[in-house]
């Protein structure tokens, strides 16, 4: 009896586990999309090329079906919306990505910016805002707007 319990223990653990990393992975997602999709609107429009690049970004980097992506996107739109602090969505970043991928994120985020063909202030701002609460030297950030 104790052993069949233990068995039960271990594979509600395994379960337990699995889906903590689901969760992680899916905050992880949901925070990069929220970041991304900040940029489009921050200029004062959003341009199907943005929309597009953003589409892109997330289905490649995350290996999302189109569906997932568009899901992802409505999210991050909704999330946009509840002017939620930045402050959270850097802490996941952090905690779920180094600083090499970090720095693939903010040219992530410099490709959202240039995907209209304009670059605004607001912009600018907006990246090097996320890029140091993300923790990242503007050296890097510099290097990544070329990346």
């Amino acid at each position: 009896m104790t052993e069949n319990m233990d068995d039960k223990a271990k594979q509600l653990h395994s379960k337990l586990e699995r889906l903590d990393e689901e969760d992680h992975d899916f905050n992880l997602r949901r925070a990069v999309a929220g970041f991304l999709f900040l940029v489009m609107p921050v200029d004062g429009h959003s341009h199907p090329k943005e929309l597009d690049r953003l589409k892109r970004i997330l289905a490649d980097d995350f290996n999302l079906t189109e569906r997932e992506t568009e899901d992802l996107i409505v999210g991050a739109e909704n999330h946009a919306r509840s002017e939620e602090s930045l402050a959270p969505m850097a802490e996941i970043l952090r905690a779920g990505l180094s600083k090499d991928d970090l720095i693939i994120f903010v040219s992530h985020m410099w490709e959202m910016v240039f995907a209209d063909g304009r670059l605004h202030e607001t912009e600018i701002v907006l990246v090097e805002r996320v890029a140091k609460l993300l923790h990242i030297p503007p050296e890097d950030v510099a290097r990544a707007m070329s990346a």
